[in-house]
């Protein structure tokens, strides 16, 4: 990935540096309008989000949308991954869950108008917030990120495809793919681009403490079982529980961006991660702004410790560490991160 688009995205996407003048693609609404493409399907995959104990085929589905009268030929790709809270539309009790949700697609609209290819993902959704147990919020909680990251992986791999043997439908530069999740899509966000490890799920606060058949967790192992469910890129897996979807395709991203959300573990953030820009509310009630509880907000019930934006670009800003050195070449002023410490 070039510098320079990389620079140009973190000017957009943070909004810190200064305007200029003319308008420029990127920072600026060059374009008037949008081309939407609905519902394409980008993969299939099982979802237990109507019955833990028998997965069901699901069409995985996203919203692409361009700008209107564009000639350019490789455009940047932004993936967007919606908030929901890991349930469907309204079995949430909220406005937010879906691909076509209005907030979503004004963010998409809004980086399409600026000259990127926007897409807007459906993934699988279901866990269990009303668990009686700690060990049943937790695990399906996990999984229910797991399932996503494998999801959000497929639709990236399916562009890269596209744009090998498809003709290339959306005009897609496929090395400048951004990943960028919203609430409960940040926790994808983040995870997507950190977790890589069987040790990294082996944590103890990933470890089962009893066995439930329901939903498949064997007590002393971790709640993410690779041979039912398939590896972090969605490979592999046991008949019925894990569809591949175009194997042989990078899903490699070059940039995360989240609004929301947090980490599993902190652990998970290594040297040779992309780079990360945050946006985080000190007070979010679904999210800790530092390392803190996830709590059910209907129940007031634990469900597990994660670390939010201020520890994740903390860890990412370290120079040894070299994440986000990229970041800091042209300087910035941020008064929002200084007001939010």
């Amino acid at each position: 990935m070039k510098k320079n688009f990389l620079f140009t995205a973190i000017i957009l996407l943070a909004g810190m540096l200064q305007n200029t003048f003319s308008q420029q693609r990127y920072l600026d609404e060059v374009f008037t309008g949008v081309n939407p493409s609905y519902n394409i399907e980008y993969g299939q995959n099982f979802t237990v989000l109507y019955d833990p104990t028998a997965p069901v085929l699901q069409d995985l589905v996203m919203d692409v949308y361009e700008p209107y009268g564009d000639t350019l030929q490789a455009r940047p790709l932004v993936v967007y991954i919606h908030t929901g809270q890991f349930l469907p539309l309204l079995l949430n009790t909220t406005p937010s869950g879906d691909k076509a949700d209005s907030a979503t697609v004004e963010m998409c609209r809004q980086f399409a108008k600026r000259g990127y290819v926007a897409c807007s993902m459906d993934y699988r959704t279901g866990w269990s917030p009303g668990g009686s147990t700690q060990d049943i919020r937790t695990g399906t909680i996990l999984m229910a990120v797991y399932r996503a990251i494998q999801d959000a992986k497929a639709c990236v791999r399916y562009f890269r495809m596209d744009a090998s043997v498809q003709g290339n439908t959306f005009k897609i530069d496929t090395n400048r793919i951004i990943l960028c999740g919203q609430g409960s899509g940040g926790y994808v966000a983040l995870a997507y681009n950190s977790l890589d490890k069987v040790s990294e799920t082996q944590l103890l606060k990933f470890i089962a403490a009893e066995t439930n058949s329901t939903y498949g967790f064997v007590a002393g192992q971790s709640y993410v079982d690779q041979s039912l469910w398939g590896d972090f890129d969605g490979f592999g897996g046991a008949a019925g529980m894990n569809n591949e979807n175009w194997p042989g395709y990078s899903n490699k991203v070059k940039m995360v961006v989240n609004m929301g959300g947090a980490i599993g573990d902190s652990t998970w953030i290594e040297a040779g991660d992309a780079p990360i820009v945050a946006f985080h509310p000190v007070n979010d009630p679904f999210a800790p702004y530092k390392t803190g509880p996830v709590i059910v907000p209907t129940t007031g019930q634990f469900v597990i410790e994660v670390s939010g934006s201020y520890d994740v670009i903390r860890i990412c800003n370290d120079p040894s560490r070299g994440n986000n050195n990229a970041v800091f070449v042209i300087p910035y002023n941020d008064p929002y991160t200084t007001r939010a410490n």
